[in-house]
């Protein structure tokens, strides 16, 4: 009696179920101070490459403690056609020089999927080499995608810049919300490919673990 009291309305008729709650999420977009720190962990440390002859030459920002630069470029293909977050991020740089010589630039970002951002270059190396010589870029180079990451893509080009050396292979990563990109530089393109081919394992070690 009491169980059909607390389920029957006062007609007899059985009571309404009480309407369905529903519950929204709000996801909280991290603050630079924590894209920064996801950019420092990604980025190769400076004595990656001692063994391979490959120095510490400098970082951006200069001081680890410094926070990383906001609207810096994913990369420029072609020389000359830069590719932008075109939202909120934080970039950090490394490079390296001796018998290795090494660029790496490093962008967490707030919401942008990173394999986007690898896809536009791959799309965007490929419409150029419509219109340069063949023995100016290698659109792809045969480098397996390294564990721990979403997206991977390589190539090569000469470089228009008379202050670089005369080609540079380029290795552009994406995992998560996390981009990066790996340069090598050689004074032939089977020389700066190679240079890229051992190094990329290295990079992709600490940026799939960040």
């Amino acid at each position: 009696m009491v169980v059909a009291a607390l389920t029957t309305a006062c007609g007899g008729e059985p009571a309404a179920a009480p309407p369905a709650t529903t519950t929204t999420t709000t996801t909280v977009p991290p603050t630079p101070a924590e894209l920064n720190q996801r950019a420092k962990a990604a980025t190769a440390p400076p004595d990656a490459f001692d063994a391979l002859g490959g120095k510490f030459k400098q970082s951006t920002p200069a001081n680890d403690s410094d926070p990383g630069a906001e609207g810096e470029m994913v990369a420029s293909v072609c020389n000359d056609t830069p590719i932008h977050v075109d939202g909120v991020s934080v970039a950090r740089t490394r490079v390296w020089a001796g018998r290795l010589d090494l660029f790496q630039r490093v962008h967490a970002m707030s919401d942008r999927p990173a394999a986007t951002l690898v896809e536009s270059v791959r799309a965007r190396v490929k419409l150029c080499a419509g219109s340069r010589a063949a023995d100016q870029i290698k659109v792809t180079i045969p480098l397996t995608k390294p564990q721990g990451v979403d997206d991977f893509y390589a190539y090569c080009e000469t470089n228009k810049d008379p202050d670089l050396v005369d080609w540079s292979c380029h290795a552009v990563m994406g995992r998560g919300t996390l981009i990066t990109l790996v340069v090598a530089f050689g004074l032939t393109q089977t020389a700066a490919e190679a240079q890229l081919t051992s190094v990329v394992p290295i990079f992709a070690e600490t940026f799939a673990k960040a």
